[in-house]
């Protein structure tokens, strides 16, 4: 009996400071562990932290917010917001959250400085920055990056948990062109692409060709310690 005794506290030690937390059912009674938010990100943080609050009775006024948190059933609204009083735990693990989220927000920050640093070198066309700074030799892998870079706008990389996104398309009447830039954690791609043909008429061209050309450039990069590095360009088509 002792022996599963002791087996059934250590799982709920386990549970409780072993794992990543999911919600905040625990922050007004645990202080959080740095090792149960390591792996979460920008947006996981912000949602820990509101869930802390709605805890509280915290009135949101962002529509989508309320609304998730109305439906439920342990979800008592105060008053007026300037009422709630947090405790000591609770103050301990919205430091923690604001300190995780500030470690997040200048990780992202080196990787933007990064990219706009990049799409400046091929601007101007500086092969030689390009290579010393990037490892990116554009004489032996083409120059179709730069056609992802002339499309993009860095500064409005859509973000969801650690994904970034940026995706242009662009059909002229005869093909279909895409311009992406693709963050992944750590992984990053520049990718210009000929999907085929024009979507307007369904196929249907006044002087049909037998063949319609697609193909992809992909450049991959990795960002490490604060660089992007160029790691290797692969064309298919």
């Amino acid at each position: 009996m002792k022996t599963i005794y002791t087996f059934l506290l250590l799982t709920i030690f386990t549970q409780s400071f072993g794992q990543t937390l999911k919600d905040c059912s625990i922050c007004s009674t645990q202080i959080i562990k740095a090792e149960q938010i390591k792996e979460l990100s920008i947006d996981e943080i912000r949602f820990l932290t509101n869930d802390l609050f709605a805890r509280k009775g915290y009135v949101f006024q962002d529509s989508d917010i309320d609304a998730y948190y109305s439906n439920k059933t342990w979800y008592k609204p105060v008053n007026a917001n300037y009422t709630i009083e947090y405790n000591s735990i609770e103050k301990q693990n919205i430091k923690l959250f604001q300190e995780k989220t500030k470690e997040l927000k200048a990780y992202r920050e080196k990787l933007i400085n990064e990219l706009k640093h990049l799409k400046n070198l091929l601007d101007t066309n500086n092969k030689q920055e390009l290579k010393r700074k990037f490892a990116l030799d554009i004489e032996d892998n083409s120059n179709f990056i730069k056609n992802v870079t002339d499309e993009i706008f860095i500064e409005d990389i859509n973000w969801f948990k650690k994904k970034g996104l940026y995706k242009v398309t662009k059909d002229n009447g005869d093909i279909v062109k895409e311009y992406i830039l693709r963050v992944d954690g750590e992984n990053v791609s520049f990718e210009f692409a000929i999907r085929g043909g024009s979507d307007i008429g369904n196929g249907d061209v006044i002087y049909p060709r037998e063949y319609i050309t697609e193909a992809s450039y992909v450049y991959y990069f990795k960002f490490e310690n604060g660089k992007l590095i160029f790691e290797k360009v692969i064309m298919a088509g």
